[in-house]
């Protein structure tokens, strides 16, 4: 039995490394049009599939099911204002049937009832200080949104509280419009006039059908793209955007069916029905979120393909291989800026060095800090020195690689211990710098080893 134990895990283990081999090839582009858009899928979905294991994602789209149930109608209740002095407010209906259409029969009667609510609570007439709590809670649902978004693109830093009330307000007119013109859009081709047009083709019908539902996934990607490419506080790029709004699109159309099926079985129990459809709503919530959390995912390793492999999760480093990273980084940007060739992007140094994009994205931050190197404005940016390199030594940036971050409050209190260990540095800093201190970036060999 042991031995059968054995075995399985050795072929699981055979079979695993096989994918990797698979998944992770070198030279990528080296290879046929088709095979690298498989690859690249399959490592999109890995990577996705990842995330969704280590439950991050799971977590905060059940934070944003009670952030949206507090802040839901404020936002309905300030979109419908806005819009309504746009006079365009008519599209809160359709956009609301839209959103809830997984909900099948129970949209319109939803809609309906969020609608009358909403209406019922006339914005125009409330005071200067409920409207102040109305915008505090929607500019606080959004906040929370955007922090996951943040998470998802490895962005530490978010918006600043002046830069959220005009984006955000922004955002909030923007996305029921771009779906209003989705349902409008849909609704024209089905018009008479093009039922007339195409009455005499033999598929004239089925021409519409198929150019109303492309209509209408198209848009509605637009939607879910404008959202991916507002909503993380970085630069996010539209065809990256675009696929993720497209994948999110395809999934929430899917659901439709599933939820219909259960608000149909919940319809069967009429003493349940109420308490059974909330909780339907609440999973509705919870699932939506999550696959707007997943799409963006999509997006963010569509964008970045070298993270698919890595992950967002930092690697616990030896101080030595921090220094040996982030010097041989430094060497490599260093050396082709004197052979004068192109400049390269995180993706292409950690493909380069045989490197983790974690510990190149850490190592070019550390760089950056101590003014050795500077991003161009190209997408995804390229790095150069930013100064000449030609009596640029090795032991100068090792000595600002160790003091890069130097929090001076973290020893404020000067101890014996402290002051010991302080001058054995010291010396170990002036050993290395009269054995090795003339050497530099330059003299070295940039290729590598074997």
């Amino acid at each position: 039995m042991a031995l059968q134990l054995s075995s399985i895990q050795s072929r699981i283990h055979a079979l695993r490394e096989r994918i990797q081999c698979i998944l992770w090839v070198e030279q990528l582009q080296s290879q046929p049009l088709w095979k690298r858009f498989l690859i690249r899928t399959s490592q999109i979905i890995v990577a996705v599939v990842r995330d969704l294991t280590q439950e991050q994602l799971s977590l905060r789209a059940m934070s944003l099911v009670f952030t949206t149930v507090i802040g839901f109608f404020p936002l309905f209740a300030l979109t419908f204002a806005v819009l309504k002095s746009l006079g365009v407010h008519n599209a809160m209906e359709p956009t609301l049937l839209t959103l809830l259409q997984p909900l099948g029969e129970r949209s319109a009667e939803l809609t309906t009832q969020i609608l009358s609510y909403v209406d019922n609570l006339q914005v125009e007439l409330i005071g200067i200080t409920s409207v102040g709590i109305l915008l505090y809670i929607v500019l606080d649902m959004m906040r929370k949104i955007e922090s996951s978004f943040n998470y998802i693109w490895a962005v530490e830093k978010g918006r600043s509280w002046s830069n959220r009330v005009s984006e955000y307000l922004f955002a909030v007119i923007v996305s029921p419009l771009l779906l209003f013109m989705s349902i409008s859009l849909t609704s024209y081709i089905n018009t008479n006039f093009f039922e007339t047009l195409l009455q005499n083709l033999m598929f004239g019908g089925m021409l519409i059908e198929a150019a109303a539902f492309t209509a209408s996934i198209l848009l509605m990607s637009l939607a879910f793209a404008f959202a991916y490419s507002f909503l993380p506080n970085t630069k996010v790029q539209f065809s990256s955007a675009f696929i993720g709004g497209l994948v999110t699109t395809i999934i929430w159309k899917l659901m439709g069916s599933v939820f219909q099926g259960l608000f149909v079985a919940s319809a069967k129990e009429n003493i349940y029905l109420a308490f059974a459809s909330a909780i339907a709503v609440m999973f509705f919530i919870y699932i939506g979120w999550l696959v707007a959390l997943v799409g963006s995912s999509i997006a963010y390793y569509h964008q970045n393909p070298a993270k698919t492999r890595s992950g967002r999760t930092k690697l616990a480093l030896s101080i030595a291989q921090k220094e040996q990273i982030s010097l041989a980084v430094a060497l490599t940007i260093i050396s082709g800026f004197r052979d004068n060739e192109a400049p390269l992007t995180e993706s292409e140094l950690a493909e380069k060095l045989h490197a983790s994009t974690n510990l190149v994205e850490e190592a070019l931050e550390a760089l950056e800090q101590i003014g050795l190197i500077a991003a161009t404005s190209h997408q995804p940016p390229r790095y150069l020195p930013t100064h000449s390199v030609e009596d640029c030594t090795i032991v100068d940036i090792w000595r600002a690689l160790r003091h890069c971050n130097k929090d001076k409050l973290a020893l404020a209190h000067d101890s014996p211990g402290l002051r010991q260990i302080r001058s054995f540095q010291d010396d170990l800093t002036a050993a290395i710098e009269r054995d090795c201190g003339k050497r530099k970036f330059i003299d070295l060999d940039s290729k590598p080893a074997g």
